[in-house]
């Protein structure tokens, strides 16, 4: 790194400091693939399944970490598509670990159907440290209509184990009107276990824009349905669950674990986002509400992952400048494909007119995908 690069770290990392926002971490989407169907997800109705998955090397993710590590970035999650169909899984998390030091948090979100030959213990011994579990349903036959396929009681023996190992462990379900009490049932599991149930509102994205109007529930009707769970209970702190997106976290008396919401569609905000989104090509992504996407393979080969990052934080810090702010968001919201061409020497793409969105009022939507 020269010393020109130097100062303008050391001077990008102060006013990023100074802004009083979380440091940024890396949110990796490994792949598009996926062994399950969700109804809300449905990855194999894409055109282009699997087609453009030309997907980063252990070596890219090694040296995209290495530098990281140089911007203080302590943090990495990896989803998909299923990242644990990767056969390079536990490389990848070796990689990530140990670009990343010796306390970094390396995060996963599965389906916990491990496939053969893969285990929670390999992903832990290989630098593993909190793992979220997408469970929708504890019923196995509701399960599996939801999720196409899967066993919940498999996904159940995943979350014993990392628990036992010392991961932190976070689920993701999705609410819809027709398992409602599916949901419930499975945040009901935080009555025994020290996990973080986080009940997810469905978006007009994808598959689920055919669902929303009849199986969209806002976070407002759940609670009101809970509110006997609610109204004693107490706020576990984000940072104590190693949570950094928004939201809150309630603790009803006597229970082990937490409640929260992932609220996209009924009251969205993006106020502290800190994530730098890289595709499974490798194109960084470090806000969707203005394109300032970059690819990094380039960069890997020329030895000038110092610029990419120079890149990324300039352009996390102009984000509250951005003329898109209020009503629109960014076109290509799937991190799974990369399908938006992106016109060589174009650093900034046009932006569309955001749908508008269900209740709450509120004028921003987050992506779609994965929920650190």
């Amino acid at each position: 790194m020269t010393t020109e690069q130097q100062l303008s770290q050391s001077d990008l990392l102060q006013s990023f400091g100074a802004t009083g926002r979380n440091h940024p971490y890396l949110a990796f989407t490994l792949n598009s693939l996926c062994n399950l169907d969700c109804v809300f997800c449905k990855p194999r109705c894409m055109p282009d399944y699997g087609h453009k998955d030309k997907t980063l090397s252990v070596d890219d993710y090694a040296g995209i970490a290495n530098e990281a590590g140089r911007w203080g970035i302590r943090k990495a999650h990896c989803s998909g598509g299923e990242p644990t169909l990767r056969a390079d899984i536990i490389d990848i998390v070796g990689a990530l670990s140990s670009g990343l030091g010796s306390d970094a948090t390396i995060g996963m979100t599965s389906h916990g159907n491990l496939r053969r030959g893969l285990t929670i213990d390999a992903l832990h011994d290989s630098g593993l440290t909190y793992l979220n579990i997408s469970l929708h349903s504890l019923d196995p036959t509701r399960s599996s209509t939801i999720m196409g396929g899967g066993d919940p009681r498999v996904a159940r023996a995943t979350i014993d184990r990392a628990l036992e190992l010392g991961l932190k462990v976070k689920i993701n379900c999705v609410l819809q009107r027709t398992y409602l009490e599916d949901a419930f049932g499975v945040a009901e599991l935080a009555k025994e276990l020290p996990i973080a149930v986080r009940l997810i509102e469905l978006q007009r994205i994808g598959p689920a824009e055919e669902l929303f109007p009849t199986e969209f529930v806002p976070e407002a009707e759940v609670r009101e349905r809970l509110h006997t769970w609610f109204e004693k209970a107490g706020e576990i702190s984000r940072v104590e669950l190693g949570v950094r997106s928004p939201g809150r976290y309630l603790q009803p008396p006597g229970w082990a674990g937490s409640i929260g919401f992932i609220s996209n569609s009924s009251c969205a905000t993006c106020s502290d986002a800190n994530r730098i989104k890289i595709t499974p090509t490798g194109i960084a992504r470090p806000c969707i509400l203005h394109n300032r996407d970059i690819e990094l393979k380039p960069h890997l080969a020329d030895g000038t992952m110092a610029d990419a990052y120079t890149h990324l934080f300039r352009a996390m810090l102009e984000r509250d400048n951005n003329e898109a702010w209020n009503g629109f968001h960014y076109v290509d919201y799937d991190l799974r494909w990369d399908r938006l061409e992106r016109p060589q020497g174009v650093p900034v793409l046009p932006l569309l007119p955001m749908p508008s969105s269900t209740g709450g009022g509120c004028s921003l939507r987050r992506t779609a995908g994965d929920h650190e």
